[in-house]
């Protein structure tokens, strides 16, 4: 926004305004009025043009005359205007500032509030309501728990939806039958795994950047990623594939079954990973990356 009002006063501009039609020129008496009225005119066009496209949303319910009412009101202040003239620019941008913030943290903020306390610190006001010392650890401490309940409401309001149920209803049923199965074993986190093929040497640790070979795939046998020789951190890893990671040794192969909480939960990712999808992974490990 605050390009479309910066004066462009470089070479170019000079050019421009010196091309204007001899009929604007002609009523003007000397070369400053002719670039002071040619620069409006430009800059009018400008503005006029970018609301007309409607590319900017803030000029979308811009009342022209009133705007108007304001530059004029503003070329004919004085100095000891100025500061009254910035504390209105300055508001504007502040009230934005706080309607957008409302919406991020899920908050109805109080702007006059904002505005008296603003006020009271600006001028040293020794009676605050809050601690100097201790006003931005709770500030942060009320975004963070802000931030946290839109987050879980966002969950909550996806693991309503019959997709989310059905899909965690499937993977329970999935899991349940999964365990029964000779050789696959369970850990308390409620992964399950089975061995196909056991490594040798020390099982890897978290922060190893191993090798590998997988597949992975929906309860329903479909893939939905695969690699050869890619190199995995098993900390940067879903939770259950980090887990399973690390129970494994150089040349292993095991094939994790993951319950939803332990890869991409309620959220999922995107439209290729559902809400609440239960994984399965073929892992072999090929060692530690070099």
């Amino acid at each position: 926004m605050k390009k479309l009002f910066v004066l462009a006063m470089g070479a170019a501009l000079m050019m421009n305004v010196c091309s204007c039609g001899s009929k604007s020129t002609a009523i003007l008496d000397v070369a400053a009025d002719t670039l002071s009225y040619g620069i409006g005119v430009m800059q009018g066009q400008r503005l006029a043009e970018a609301k007309a496209m409607g590319v900017y949303p803030d000029l979308n319910e811009l009342d022209i005359e009133m705007y108007l009412k304001g530059i004029k009101e503003a070329a004919n202040s004085s100095d000891n205007k100025t500061s009254y003239y910035k504390g209105l620019n300055d508001g504007v941008q502040m009230k934005q500032s706080f309607e957008q913030m409302s919406e991020q943290f899920g908050l109805d903020l109080d702007f006059n509030k904002f505005v008296v306390a603003y006020a009271q610190a600006l001028r040293g006001d020794t009676t605050l309501a809050l601690d100097k010392k201790n006003i931005s650890v709770i500030c942060d401490s009320i975004v963070a728990a802000a931030r946290e309940a839109k987050e879980q409401a966002e969950l909550d309001s996806i693991a309503a939806t019959p997709e989310a149920i059905a899909n965690l209803e499937a993977g329970m049923a999935f899991l349940a039958a999964k365990e029964q199965e000779e050789g696959v074993q369970k850990t308390a986190s409620g992964l399950l795994y089975k061995v196909v093929k056991e490594g040798n040497g020390k099982t890897f640790k978290a922060s190893d950047r191993v090798e590998l070979n997988y597949v992975g795939k929906f309860i329903n046998d479909t893939i939905f990623d695969q690699g050869n020789k890619v190199k995995f951190v098993a900390s940067q890893m879903v939770p259950g594939f980090g887990e399973g990671l690390q129970l494994m040794s150089p040349g292993a192969k095991y094939i994790l079954y993951i319950p939803s909480d332990l890869a991409y939960g309620v959220r999922g990712r995107g439209a290729d990973m559902p809400s609440n999808s239960t994984l399965v992974f073929e892992v072999e490990t090929l060692g530690l990356a070099k």
